[in-house]
């Protein structure tokens, strides 16, 4: 089996949003950055979250100068507290899956914790990777637009489509 990741039919999307309060539901915890890793966009009459790819050679990891975005075996991890927030891994990612936010960490001199002060923070998609359901948005998507498909799968629909494409042609 190859990658795996989540992908979304605009055609099923019902605009929702869904998936995106399960995202958000999800990362509020201590020490995360509360904010959906997804982005629900509208394009004419269609919506469509739009969320990472997990790409085998990440474009946006390789243009991370300091390792806050890594390849961690089939998924682009993250790194937080590593984040420089140069925006690089923004310009390079192909599907605008990823952002660069504030983040306030509390200061402390001695035993006197003070203020907060702002932090950059790459906020992506990690695939639900500590949830052994898998994506929370996958779960959410009441209009089964979201799924869950490793690359197997992609190249099997791609030749299922050629071959209906073929036999549409000849006729």
């Amino acid at each position: 089996m190859g990658s795996k990741f989540v992908i979304a039919d605009p055609r099923k999307c019902v605009g929702c949003r869904a998936c995106m309060a399960a995202c958000l539901v999800k990362h509020y915890v201590p020490g995360d950055v509360p904010i959906a890793r997804l982005n629900v966009v509208r394009a004419g009459d269609r919506t469509a979250p739009i969320v990472c790819h997990h790409c085998e050679n990440a474009p946006c990891a390789a243009s991370c100068p300091t390792g806050a975005l890594y390849i961690d075996g089939d998924r682009v991890g993250v790194r937080i507290q590593r984040c420089i927030g140069c925006r690089s891994c923004v310009v390079a990612c192909p599907y605008g899956a990823v952002n660069v936010v504030e983040r306030y960490d509390s200061a402390a001199v001695g035993d006197l914790t003070v203020g907060a002060s702002p932090k950059a923070a790459v906020i992506k998609c990690d695939r639900c990777y500590d949830r052994e359901l898998g994506p929370c948005c996958v779960e959410a998507c009441t209009s089964l637009a979201i799924r869950l498909v490793d690359q197997d799968e992609i190249e099997a629909s791609q030749k299922k489509r050629r071959s209906e494409d073929a036999a549409s042609l000849a006729q």
